[in-house]
């Protein structure tokens, strides 16, 4: 596979062959989104600076302390055949899953909020109670038996309703995509790229470029503004069946 023309890419079981998407024009798109973090230094760009909030800065970012963040940018072609550019951000932003003009994350809020915050806080409930006890009470064993066993099924479960859609219309779980013979990684599905594409699938866009950057300070393997192909853990394993049906093998 050609990364220096196709960072996005990965395995279709179905196809039994790869699928990708190269960067078009998507750099050029980026690179002016890189500008524009330098002038406004905030995500919510889609406001004026005194109507934006301090959450979006991007101070964090750029200390000296703080690691950076992934961005994606999509180029899309609507039906009436304009450019229509998506932007989105891996993950959460200090906190917040949604900014205006982001796309948003594929897990929906009724299992974000129903399922996952409920699910989290009371293994965090759990775990604050292990540190008052004593490892060898029987009272910490079996509070440590429930966290394992609470913590196992929420992770089940929300694999189970992170759900894709590829350009072929077809639907999948998580649990589905993955292969079966690897252990599915925290955070798929919350990469740029699988965010921008399901967006594009949702709304009838067809991609025809992708660029994935680093924008910030401390990290091992990335540097400030350079751009990466799709993470090889999270994204490729998925990727096959996203863009299976797009045609821009």
């Amino acid at each position: 596979m050609d990364l220096e023309n196709n960072p996005t890419f990965g395995f279709c079981e179905k196809c039994q062959t790869y699928h990708s998407l190269g960067y078009g024009n998507a750099k050029l798109y980026a690179r002016q989104v890189m500008d524009e973090f330098d002038r406004i230094k905030r995500l919510d760009y889609l406001v004026t600076e005194e109507q934006s909030e301090y959450t979006f800065s991007f101070d964090y970012l750029l200390g000296s302390y703080e690691r950076g963040h992934m961005f994606g940018v999509l180029e899309c072609l609507n039906e009436a055949g304009e450019v229509v550019v998506l932007r989105a951000f891996s993950s959460l932003y200090m906190g917040i899953r949604k900014i205006d003009g982001w796309v948003p994350p594929i897990l929906s809020d009724d299992v974000y909020y129903n399922l996952l915050i409920p699910g989290e806080s009371e293994i965090k409930t759990l775990t604050k109670e292990l540190k008052h006890l004593s490892p060898d009470t029987d009272v910490y064993k079996d509070k440590k038996k429930l966290r394992s066993q609470n913590s196992q099924k929420l992770i089940k479960e929300l694999q189970m309703n992170y759900t894709f859609q590829n350009f072929n219309g077809e639907s999948k779980s998580l649990l589905e995509i993955f292969p079966s013979e690897q252990g599915i990684p925290g955070g798929v599905g919350d990469c740029c790229a699988p965010k921008l594409l399901g967006f594009a699938v949702e709304n009838n866009l067809k991609p025809v470029g992708i660029a994935e950057f680093y924008w910030g300070g401390k990290s091992s393997s990335k540097v400030h503004g350079e751009f990466y192909p799709s993470c090889k853990s999270r994204c490729q394993p998925i990727l096959g069946f996203l863009l299976c049906g797009l045609n821009h093998d």
